[in-house]
């Protein structure tokens, strides 16, 4: 990037936009078990999240009109579920193609976790883990941001339009998961107000919470 002034601008995601947001989804996790089944896997997976029984919020952001980041967020009925079953033959076409991701401890239990969703009698889309999803909650499910343009406030700006929505549409806090080994990430929303949502047993796996009234963004900063 230049040294020239640039401005984030952010506008609801269309389907024209899939493409780059399943391209900009690879490019943040690369290591990520869908992001290793190729490009294609990834934008299926977001037309599903755009298009499945969902009440979603799907942003994109811009810089000099070149899409640089995007946030899904909303309340979900099956994201993952759903996205297996619809896709279940092309997905198992993509493991046979790239087996490597069966090497991986983490990818080998989403096999795993995806054949027992897809054998599963009940067709009805659900909440995964309908405990874990906060009553009037507005869920971030995916936030990415490409990382050349790191520090220029994308992510930030992604955060405030999604609270915003959240807040206009009567929700009263907003929840997300994060690896809790992701530091650089769970700093990034600690910046922003959201505290760690400790389990039972007092432990940590991850999950985050803000309530919206205090779901405020400072404009400086990275992200």
């Amino acid at each position: 990037m230049s040294g020239r002034a640039t401005t984030v601008s952010v506008r609801e995601a269309r389907d024209a936009d899939l493409q780059a947001v399943a391209e900009l989804h690879v490019a943040a996790f690369p290591e990520s078990v869908l992001g290793q089944l190729g490009v294609e896997a990834v934008r299926r997976n977001y037309v599903w999240q755009l298009h499945g029984p969902h009440d979603v919020t799907a942003l994109v952001a811009e810089l000099d009109g070149r899409p640089v980041g995007f946030l899904f967020g909303g309340v979900f009925r099956g994201s993952t579920i759903g996205f297996v079953k619809s896709q279940k033959f092309f997905l198992a076409r993509q493991v046979l193609r790239h087996p490597k991701v069966l090497l991986d401890r983490i990818g080998l239990n989403r096999i795993r976790l995806a054949l027992r969703l897809v054998s599963s009698r009940w067709s009805t889309p659900a909440p995964e883990v309908p405990a874990a999803v906060p009553r009037s909650s507005f869920g971030v499910l995916a936030i990415a941001v490409d990382p050349t343009v790191q520090g220029h406030g994308v992510g930030r700006e992604l955060m405030a339009v999604a609270s915003a929505t959240a807040t206009a549409d009567g929700f009263e806090s907003m929840h997300l998961s994060v690896h809790p080994d992701n530091l650089q990430a769970v700093s990034f929303y600690e910046s922003l107000g959201w505290q760690r949502s400790p389990e039972d047993d007092g432990g940590w796996v991850g999950r985050m919470r803000i309530p919206l009234d205090g779901a405020t963004t400072d404009p400086a900063g990275s992200g």
